[in-house]
């Protein structure tokens, strides 16, 4: 059997197997999932939008799983959750969520990664029925039926 070659993104770097746990999905989503230790069963971790934030909530529920000692992917940074050893495989899907949605710290963060965008201040909201009507072409009279619409 011939092993799909290894998957780029838009501007052609390699993306897969970079972070253990976490895949990218077709349509650019990072995923994560751990296996339950001595079981075939695993738990969903959730979908995110960056690679580093899957890889961070692989790792908070690595530490609830396997303990301290186990491979992180950022050991610079292991996750601080009391209690990690006795929790159900829910509380561990909302601990490793709520860890990977944390600000990583600094040494974290990889060279190549840009800050997020924030709106500007005074920045100025368009309306759903502009956006329609730029996107579409479509006249006034046309967009107030699509107006519920959100963009």
């Amino acid at each position: 059997m011939v092993r799909p070659s290894a998957r780029k993104d838009g501007d052609g770097n390699d993306v897969s197997g970079r972070y253990t746990g976490v895949r990218m999905r077709k349509w650019g989503r990072w995923v994560a999932e751990v296996r339950m230790p001595h079981s075939r069963d695993r738990i969903w971790l959730g979908s995110y939008g960056t690679a580093e934030e899957a890889a961070r909530a692989y790792d908070a529920a690595l530490l609830c799983l396997r303990g301290a000692s186990a491979r992180f992917n950022f050991p610079s940074a292991p996750p601080d959750i009391p209690g990690a050893a006795a929790l159900s495989p829910a509380e561990i899907q909302t601990a490793a969520s709520k860890h990977a949605r944390k600000a990583p710290p600094e040494e974290c963060e990889r060279a190549d990664s840009k800050p997020p965008e924030t709106a500007a201040e005074g920045a100025v909201s368009v309306p759903n029925e502009l956006k329609f009507s730029v996107l579409f072409g479509e006249s006034s009279s046309d967009v107030h039926e699509f107006s519920e619409w959100s963009f």
